[in-house]
């Protein structure tokens, strides 16, 4: 496997657990009470969110350095 490949292949998977965190809120949030948000709760989607949004980032700096190799 040559270096894009593996370049490729890193990228895909971690796009495919982005995928798995945005379902995993998804479900988590469809369960929760409509009326309102504790604060743990509120927390918890905080963080979530940020480590979603680091992983993003993570991807979208593999995803650059895969173009400027092709």
């Amino acid at each position: 496997m040559g270096p894009i490949m593996y370049l490729y292949e890193k990228a895909r998977e971690a796009h495919y657990q982005d995928l798995q965190c945005e379902i995993a809120e998804s479900r988590f949030l469809a369960h929760l009470p409509r009326r309102r948000l504790g604060r743990r709760v509120a927390g918890s989607l905080g963080m979530l969110l940020l480590k979603l949004g680091s992983r993003l980032e993570r991807f979208e700096q593999s995803h650059t350095a895969l173009n400027k190799h092709i």
